[in-house]
């Protein structure tokens, strides 16, 4: 018996002659082919998506309503590019939850661009050398505050401390493309026109001197160029705001 596969969504059918219509995506049998003996049928790939605030993935044609790990919606989660790494998806999950027991920090990542302030939660910020005094952050390329410090050169870091719960809140709940984050709240403006929040422990700036692109992120190396010191509380752990949100 012949074999016809939809050309969209991979569906197998079985006759003389192709289905009016897919059972799976709907399209018609102009949009089936033949399949030849010696073709392998391709697999199914799922979607998979990616919280940008948790990074919880999920499987599915579309990204869902609510995050069931911090609540956020659809607008906050982005495609998951497949990534030849050769690992398979078991192999990846048990390397990545080992990775999981790094220690990181929780800091607003911030920019500027003609005069318009922007912030992003992020846990990736690190101190790369010290002579000279250069830090890295690392972003994903579908938010805002990326598109800010790739067009503006510089971006600016908060460092949170343990009772900035609702700082984490505010810049990883919702998206400056709707809302103006820096508005009603206290800050600096940096030498390089970066907002550093005074509720938080510290700020520093930085001026972008290399941008790698690593598929789904860049990641911003730049020279530590000012900062300023807020307060002296302990500074909030991703494993910390994970056991008391």
């Amino acid at each position: 018996m012949k074999k016809w596969r939809c050309t969209v969504c991979n569906y197998v059918h079985e006759g003389d002659t192709p289905p009016d219509k897919c059972p799976i995506c709907g399209v018609g049998p102009d949009k089936f082919v033949l399949i030849e003996e010696t073709e392998a049928v391709a697999p199914v790939k799922e979607k998979k998506w990616r919280c940008t605030v948790c990074n919880y993935i999920h499987v599915g044609d579309t990204p869902p309503d609510v995050c069931p790990v911090c609540g956020v919606g659809p607008e906050k989660f982005v495609l998951v590019e497949e990534v030849e790494d050769g690992l398979t998806d078991k192999e990846r999950e048990a390397l990545q939850t080992l990775l999981f027991n790094v220690s990181y920090g929780l800091y607003i990542i911030s920019s500027v661009r003609d005069e318009k302030l922007n912030g992003m939660v992020s846990n990736t910020f690190i101190q790369v050398t010290s002579t000279p005094l250069k830090a890295s952050v690392c972003l994903g390329k579908g938010t805002l505050t990326s598109e800010y410090v790739r067009e503006s050169g510089v971006f600016g870091v908060s460092i949170l401390g343990k009772d900035n719960h609702d700082l984490i809140k505010h810049f990883g709940y919702q998206s400056g493309r709707d809302v103006d984050k820096f508005k009603d709240l206290s800050y600096i403006t940096g030498k390089t026109g970066c907002p550093g929040l005074l509720e938080t422990l510290c700020f520093v700036e930085c001026e972008v001197e290399q941008t790698i692109d690593l598929g789904t992120h860049y990641m911003f190396i730049g020279k530590v160029v000012d900062g300023d010191g807020f307060s002296k509380d302990e500074p909030m752990t991703y494993a910390y705001y994970h056991a008391t949100r």
